[in-house]
């Protein structure tokens, strides 16, 4: 049975015989053995399954999908992670295109199948669909060479709960306006998420370290960055981290996308009876 899911997944996978047996150190003989009803020893089982991009209960057919969720799951996990994340962004918003009643939903989006990141900026413009619902709602770029969507349904008792604390979404929004928070906000991010001391901070940005360090400050108030005390030689210094960097970039891309004036609405659907707030 073992040798059954292994050919099952290497032709899935499209890599011959002879390939698979590089990957797990093996010959390709012994793929064809294992595939005509022999059986790998065991030491060998998480290296095939890493090189089938399974899990080792996948070479037992332990997966018997129980639900749409389970199939996505399965078969995205099988591409990896950069077509895995391409794909999931077009299954999210062709699902979400079928929560608008569009039947063009079944073959893709409108009349030519097209997705978020199948098509290319023109003129300087730039491709954006939305929807807004009382269930939820629904955002997207369309360029292919920078392409995102969001999707969120609607909370039980609407957004302005959530939102409620309005001296805490203006305290985020005054340090973002800060003259030089942005500059070192993106130095910050050039950095592999290693601590970087207060004096490299400011010699990169070109700021004093007294104002540097004032800034960085707001930054950790906020947290999107975190302070941690060092001690060298010559003493205790400050050192900090970048925080929250999922958190960053989707606002960057928000903040960029309100004042895009080379705007293409691919497409727009609004049927909403309550207000946001």
């Amino acid at each position: 049975m073992i040798g059954e899911q292994i050919k099952k997944y290497r032709l899935k996978k499209g890599i011959t015989q002879e390939e698979l047996g590089g990957m797990i150190g093996v010959t390709t003989q012994a793929v064809s053995k294992w595939e005509r009803g022999g059986s790998p020893d065991a030491e060998l089982l998480p290296n095939i399954a890493s090189a089938l991009g399974i899990t080792i209960n996948m070479l037992y057919d332990q997966t018997q999908v129980s639900s749409l969720e389970d199939a996505l799951i399965e078969e995205i996990v099988q591409r990896g992670r950069k077509e895995g994340f391409a794909d999931l962004l077009s299954f999210v918003w062709k699902a979400a295109l079928g929560l608008s009643g569009l039947d063009s939903a079944k073959k893709g989006f409108v009349d030519d199948g097209r997705a978020p990141g199948e098509l290319r900026e023109k003129n300087g413009y730039h491709y954006y669909a939305r929807a807004s619902f009382d269930e939820g709602m629904i955002n997207a770029k369309m360029d292919s060479d920078f392409s995102y969507c969001f999707f969120m349904p609607e909370p039980e008792n609407g957004y302005a709960e959530y939102f409620a604390d309005k001296k805490q979404l203006s305290q985020t929004f005054s340090v973002l306006a800060e003259n030089d928070v942005l500059d070192i906000l993106f130095y910050m991010y050039t950095r592999i998420n290693l601590p970087v001391s207060l004096s490299q901070i400011a010699a990169s940005v070109r700021l004093d370290v007294g104002r540097t360090e004032e800034l960085m400050e707001k930054l950790c108030s906020i947290k999107l960055a975190c302070c941690t005390p060092i001690e060298t030689e010559d003493g205790k210094i400050k050192t900090y981290t970048y925080y929250n960097e999922t958190v960053v970039i989707p606002m960057l891309c928000s903040a960029k996308e309100v004042r895009d004036s080379k705007v293409i609405h691919w497409g727009v659907w609004f049927d909403r009876n309550f207000p946001l707030f």
